[in-house]
């Protein structure tokens, strides 16, 4: 706004004037800006109350099904042994548990190695004296060497250990190291061994030296790859033979599964465009064939075009034409006329071709007279499905995807398995292939580790032979044990389950053993949950009432005729709390009387007076002493809530006699299936209610789109006529001046002639 001098000749107050004459437009201004303030307000009530409306929504969406009332209960005999949990499957009656085995983590208490050692000491100051030796770690199949020397600290082969995937520790104060497997179960157990004379020799030396059925079980792996002679003597050589060959097929099986897998998706992907094309194509000679791969490629038909002799030319940008459409960019007419075409014939010859490949259809379309003619459109789903198969061929030969990437080889052998009919036995040719790569790399896991050589191994496997046969027997560290990892083994009626941990589920039933039973049987009772049952309706009666009595308040609410927001000159005449009080009263009342909230209000009210029909009886809340308390005997807006005959917890109904939890005693599937018919009931009313229309959003129970519109509408009006008021001062503004420039003049005059008459 400029700044403005102004009354400097007429003594008049420019700005006082101006703004009086302007205030009629002014107050126009500040009347939209007003209802816009209070259209705002309105918009975040409603947000408010839907988010609300919405959370019970999604509430009463489990609440329509069975699942969500089978609560059961359950009992059992001995929990020192068992707790026992039970889903809405379990089925009622008792059952006999017996818990033979717990499931246990492999566990290793090393022996002590005394007071002197700390956990900087070295393998020397232990008392070992070998050299190089190799101490192997297996954890669930997976087999780490960790090299051991003399200089050997017992903090570094504790970090070796839990990068081999067990949890290892040192205890300073009771001179031990612990390892234990990180799960719980047979299969997660560890083994931890010497791989050959000085690796045994420092794992005895750690005090780590103990027999284990997992050790057991990790010996016959190895020996399991042992190469006999004729005598039955094992021999060294050709076992490290055998086994530098099947490194090999380790080595190489992650390679042709990667490779063969790139291959076969490249093989699948041209295969469909390719029967895409026979589909399509069948009936276009090889000539428009490739034009149409060209023109496709451009991803829009009517970019380009294919003049008479069949040739395809690039788009132009620099002319139009509408002979196929309003508005689509093609081609410049002059350089069309050069080469001798005619916009009639490039557009005909293009449709001739889309056509045959089913890339038009023909459709009836009514003009505006009411006469109906057949027009050629582009058939988008056969030009996106055909265009989507030139997008995936193309991924394949230029692209890297995922990871693979079939290679030019990998393309030239498809497409020559493709053109000779072999395409289907080149696919499960690479099957095999892969099924044989992943068949090695199963069965050989225990040689899937990039460090193996053939001699390592080779002499893993003759250490493993070794204390197999006796010839070669471990030192054990004196004073270490040894708890072996084992599946818990649970009877349930008779039936056996073995589980990994200690919790099973069986049928619904819940199963945490915490203690094995022996040849004793424990009783787990599962029963209907009436009390579970009960407050499960409760809980759906009291989210019910809050929002409803939250509804019925807002609808209610005390009237605010004569309050509107206040402006900021309004507002700096008042105290904050002055200015906090005047707009809790429009806010408060801004859902009075609202149709939207007053229909909701009134539909979910009938929706849950209703009566449902059960097995031919008719039974409605009432039936089970559930009620409202009517206008008179209500808070204030809390007479649409609802009231349980004999809850305990409700002062108004609670010496009453209790209906409710005798019916779920007597016929709980009755209760249980009204109360899903109700749910239902209630949920179906907000959901018609929730659904997109013209002026409302999906989830949105009221019309927050016709609310933008309206918002958006005020922000126009308001700056129109912020603009006129502009106008309006900036003329009176003129005025005025104009008014002050001949006051200024008139004032010279007169001091001229005061001046010419000696004044």
């Amino acid at each position: 706004m400029p700044v403005r001098i102004t009354g400097m000749n007429s003594g008049l107050d420019t700005e006082a004037l101006v703004s009086e004459l302007v205030s009629a437009y002014r107050m126009k201004t500040q009347k939209y800006t007003k209802a816009q303030t209070k259209l705002s307000w309105k918009q975040d009530a409603w947000k408010s109350l839907n988010s609300k409306i919405s959370s019970f929504y999604s509430k009463l969406t489990s609440l329509r099904y069975s699942a969500a009332y089978n609560i059961r209960t359950a009992t059992v005999s001995d929990s020192t042994k068992a707790t026992v949990s039970a889903s809405s499957s379990a089925i009622n009656g008792s059952y006999s548990v017996k818990i033979v085995d717990v499931a246990r983590s492999g566990y290793l208490t090393g022996a002590d190695l005394g007071s002197k050692t700390t956990d900087s000491s070295k393998l020397s100051d232990l008392g070992y004296t070998g050299g190089d030796g190799t101490i192997s770690v297996n954890v669930g199949g997976k087999t780490t060497d960790i090299a051991v020397n003399g200089d050997t600290t017992v903090s570094d082969f504790v970090k070796s250990l839990n990068s081999a995937g067990v949890k290892a520790s040192y205890d300073a104060t009771h001179h031990r190291i612990y390892v234990a497997s990180a799960k719980t179960g047979k299969d997660s157990d560890f083994s931890l061994t010497g791989s050959d004379a000085d690796g045994a020799a420092a794992l005895n030396k750690l005090g780590l030296s103990v027999a284990s059925k997992a050790d057991t079980e990790m010996y016959n792996k190895w020996e399991a790859y042992a190469v006999y002679d004729v005598s039955g003597n094992y021999d060294a050589a050709a076992t490290e033979s055998r086994i530098a060959s099947i490194l090999e097929e380790v080595r190489k099986a992650p390679a042709t599964i990667t490779n063969n897998s790139a291959e076969m998706k490249y093989a699948n992907a041209y295969k469909t465009v390719k029967d895409a094309e026979q589909n399509n194509l069948s009936k276009l000679s090889a000539q428009e064939k490739d034009d149409l791969h060209t023109l496709l490629k451009e991803k829009n038909l009517t970019n380009v075009y294919i003049d008479a002799d069949g040739n395809l030319y690039d788009k132009l940008k620099d002319g139009t034409y509408t002979s196929r459409g309003e508005n689509k960019e093609t081609f410049n007419q002059q350089q069309l006329d050069e080469k001798g075409i005619t916009l009639t014939d490039a557009s005909s010859r293009l449709q001739d071709v889309e056509k045959k490949a089913g890339f038009t259809k023909e459709e009836e379309k009514t003009n505006a007279d009411g006469t109906k003619v057949i027009e050629t459109v582009v058939d988008e789903s056969q030009v996106n499905a055909y265009k989507n198969g030139l997008t995936t061929i193309a991924a394949y030969e230029a692209a890297d995807e995922n990871g693979v990437q079939a290679n030019a080889d990998q393309i030239t052998a498809v497409q020559t398995a493709y053109q000779n009919g072999t395409l289907d036995t080149l696919v499960n040719d690479l099957q095999d292939e892969i099924n044989a790569a992943q068949t090695t790399l199963s069965d050989h896991a225990l040689l899937d580790n990039a460090s193996f050589t053939a001699e390592n191994v080779t002499a893993k496997i003759t250490n493993a032979v070794g204390v197999l046969n006796g010839t070669i027997v471990p030192e054990y560290s004196k004073g270490a044990t040894r708890v072996d990892g084992q599946d818990a083994l649970i009877e349930v009626n008779g039936a056996s389950y073995v589980s990994t941990t200690n919790q099973l589920t069986v049928n619904g039933l819940t199963i945490n053993a915490l203690a094995e039973t022996g040849n004793e049987e424990i009783t787990v009772t599962i029963a209907n949950n009436t009390q579970g049952l009960y407050d499960k309706i409760k809980g759906i009666l009291k989210d019910y009432n809050e929002l409803i009595n939250e509804m019925t308040k807002l609808y209610n609410a005390g009237t605010a005729k004569g309050y509107e927001p206040l402006t900021s000159e309004e507002k700096a005449a008042l105290s904050d709390s002055e200015v906090e009080e005047w707009e809790k009263k429009i806010k408060d009342s801004l859902l009075r009387r609202d149709d939207t909230l007053g229909s909701l209000l009134n539909g979910m009210s009938s929706a849950m007076l209703k009566s449902y029909n059960i097995n031919g009886k008719n039974y409605s809340l009432s039936s089970f002493g559930i009620h409202t308390l009517g206008i008179l005997n209500s808070a204030d807006n809390e007479q649409n809530a609802f009231h349980i005959d004999g809850d305990t917890d409700d002062a108004l109904t609670s010496g009453n006699t209790d209906k409710l939890m005798a019916a779920l005693n007597s016929d709980p599937d009755a209760v249980v299936e009204f109360m899903k018919q109700l749910t239902s009931g209630v949920y179906n009313t907000i959901n018609k209610k929730m659904s997109s229309t013209t002026l409302s959003s999906f989830n949105v129970v009221y019309n927050d789109k016709e609310m933008a519109r309206e918002y958006s509408d005020y922000t126009k009006t308001i700056s129109k006529w912020e603009e006129k008021l502009q106008k309006i001062e900036d003329s009176y503004y003129r005025k005025f001046a104009a008014m002050e420039s001949a006051l200024a003049t008139l004032q010279s005059q007169q001091s001229y002639l005061a001046s010419l008459f000696g004044g």
